[in-house]
């Protein structure tokens, strides 16, 4: 069987993305949130195990004790389980080969690849090859993306699955008699993350437009109407197929994991020198920190992109006009809502992460489509040949940018800024955020272990990075003699002999509290990106 040279070059995108999320996820620390994210995995593969061997039955009691109870509970019920099930299941799998954190990451990074592949493949079938390569390399070479991907977590995964129903989408439209591609994607993607309840804003908009201009009042629901159904009907049906919490008290338990999330708590986010940690939040804080974490000449392609769209829709074709809509509504159904001041800020770009495909493609057309107009002036005088190379040349200094500020941005990704914001350093005068979850910590691990006591142990105050502290031993990236000292309120920085400090706005009390109780305002160690200080080291005096 002959594979074809658009094939080949997708299932290239993926093995290079793929791989360039693993090595980079391997110098980023561990998230708190993934230490949950890992134990609830681990517990629903084994669950699933037991069910296929046939260990345990699916009754009331079984599903409970591993899937149950209320949310922010032990069991983790307040978010779906598709993507943590992946991460117990590729951690039983592959934690020999690839490690107990990698291991658990894997999930993520492929999902990543798939993303680039899906991008790869709308832009492939709706305009062409090379605008194709061009979408997709720009999605695989975005700064916070790549930081977010190599982790197990949903913020990446939501935004394949998000992308993956758009897809499935609109390729149902083609009149198929039974479009069952569109509703599964939904589904897979409720049982991802709550995001996707967001969705069937863009399907739906997207649905009656092009209904309306098919058979204008009537089209609105005949037009096709299948696809209607099928995510009404099989995206639910999916969700709840694969969460064995829903097979019983169905509607009480997913008004509990709604109610969860529309009431959570609001955690402390920086922007712009002010710690929001209640609404009303800034419009503007989604268009700025977009602006502040995509690339630069991502930023300026798409910009170059909506403005050849809109300067051109009436000459282009159907087939190439009609998906930007869509694309246009999915940006919008994801990024939206934080517009409006009163949604949780949980963490800036990863919470609208599905609103960056659309502003890729339109990266990926607009500089392809320009190259094309600026040679064809010299049409006459150059050959097809030099002009694709033209065009490839253009392309590669955007992809070329946009690779060196996504590499230059690791392992610390959370820290930097684009040029636009003046990188990291610029980022820190602007008073935008560091960084979250403690990742950072792992950056200081050698450093606290380079002096090891006679005897005894030397506790650590480990801040933030607490929950992680754990898998840090168990990866002997921590020596046995640097235990947690445990928490603030249990006298963790007074029992210490070494203290971390993780700089975040809302925890710069906590250096005081350790000059207090070291005797000393002077670090050992801190630890910069960019000339950006995020985590101090402290050691008491003797």
């Amino acid at each position: 069987m002959i594979i074809s040279r658009a094939r080949l070059v997708g299932l290239a995108l993926v093995l290079v993305t793929t791989i360039l999320v693993l090595s980079n996820q391997r110098s980023i620390g561990v998230a708190r949130d993934e230490v949950v994210y890992m134990s609830a995995g681990s517990r629903y593969a084994d669950w699933w195990l037991g069910l296929v061997t046939f260990d345990h039955g699916a009754g009331r009691d079984s599903i409970t004790k591993t899937w149950g109870g209320a949310p922010g509970g032990g069991n983790n019920t307040e978010h779906p389980p598709l993507v943590k099930t992946m991460f117990g299941l590729s951690h039983k799998l592959f934690s020999g080969v690839l490690g107990e954190v990698t291991s658990f990451r894997l999930p993520s990074a492929l999902l990543q690849g798939v993303l680039v592949l899906l991008v790869y493949t709308m832009v492939l079938s709706l305009w062409g090859f090379t605008e194709a390569v061009v979408a997709g390399l720009l999605v695989m070479l975005l700064p916070r993306v790549m930081f977010h991907a190599g982790l197990a977590c949903f913020d990446a995964p939501i935004m394949t699955m998000w992308f993956a129903t758009v897809y499935a989408y609109w390729r149902c439209l083609d009149g198929r008699k039974w479009p069952w591609q569109v509703g599964v994607a939904f589904g897979l993607a409720l049982a991802t993350k709550h995001t996707a309840v967001l969705l069937p804003f863009a399907l739906g908009a997207h649905y009656a437009i092009v209904g309306f201009r098919a058979g204008r009042w009537r089209g609105i629901v005949m037009h096709r109407w299948r696809v209607i159904v099928s995510v009404a009907v099989l995206g639910p049906v999916t969700l709840i197929a694969l969460w064995p919490w829903l097979w019983f008290d169905t509607l009480a338990h997913l008004q509990a994991w709604l109610k969860f999330h529309m009431t959570h708590v609001h955690y402390n986010f920086e922007y712009l020198g002010h710690n929001w940690n209640a609404p009303r939040f800034p419009w503007h804080v989604a268009l700025v920190t977009t602006l502040y974490t995509v690339p630069v000449a991502t930023l300026a392609s798409a910009a170059l992109g909506a403005g050849l769209w809109i300067g051109k829709r009436k000459d282009l074709p159907d087939r190439a006009r009609a998906p930007v809509l869509l694309l246009a509504l999915s940006a919008a159904a994801s990024i939206g809502p934080f517009f409006l001041g009163t949604t949780p800020i949980f963490g800036a770009e990863k919470h609208w992460m599905p609103a960056l495909p659309t502003i890729c493609i339109a990266a990926a057309v607009g500089v392809v489509w320009a190259g094309r107009t600026a040679l064809a002036l010299f049409e006459a005088r150059l050959s097809p040949r030099i002009r694709g190379a033209g065009i490839a040349a253009i392309a590669g200094v955007v992809i070329l940018a946009a690779a060196v500020e996504t590499m230059t941005a690791q392992p610390y990704a959370l820290t930097w800024y684009n040029a636009l914001a003046g990188g990291a350093p610029g980022g820190a005068d602007h008073g935008m955020n560091r960084q979250f979850w403690g990742v950072a910590a792992r950056g200081v691990l050698p450093v606290l272990a380079t002096d090891p006591p006679a005897e005894g142990t030397r506790p650590v105050y480990t801040h933030d990075a607490s929950p992680a502290w754990g898998i840090y031993q168990k990866e002997h990236r921590v020596p046995n003699w640097l235990p947690d000292a445990g928490s603030e309120y249990a006298g963790g920085i007074e029992r210490s002999q070494l203290a971390l400090v993780i700089h975040e706005k809302h925890f710069n009390r906590h250096d005081y509290l350790v000059w207090k109780a070291y005797g000393t305002v002077q670090p050992m160690f801190v630890l910069r990106a960019d000339g950006v200080p995020i985590v101090s080291v402290y050691r008491r005096r003797p």
